[in-house]
């Protein structure tokens, strides 16, 4: 690079945005509170039967305050973390792919 800075992501890192292991306390938190609200319980129990688990919400919120006591690299490890973490969870899941059954 011509200002002698070095471009140290690699691989699959130099294709994510810029702010994918920042966190946003405040955003966090809205996801959070949002969960919790009468209407989207009531949404959830009329979809599915039960109420909506906000746990995620609380952890990612959770997770953004513990980032801010942190250096900078540190807290990028930890979110580097939670999005693998993460990202295996919903790997491991059921998605609309599955319903589909490849004809010949």
């Amino acid at each position: 690079m011509e200002d002698g800075s070095l471009n140290t992501k690699t691989g699959h890192e130099a294709h994510l945005p810029h702010d994918y292991y920042t966190c946003k306390a405040s955003h966090a938190f809205d996801q959070w509170f949002a969960c919790l609200t009468v209407g989207r319980q009531l949404s959830s129990y009329y979809r599915y039967g039960k109420k909506s688990d906000c746990s995620k919400h609380w952890k990612k919120y959770k997770l953004c305050m513990q980032m801010k006591l942190r250096s900078e690299e540190s807290g990028k490890a930890l979110m580097r973390e939670y999005r693998e973490e993460e990202n295996k969870q919903r790997m491991s899941q059921p998605n609309v792919l599955d319903v589909w059954t490849l004809r010949e």
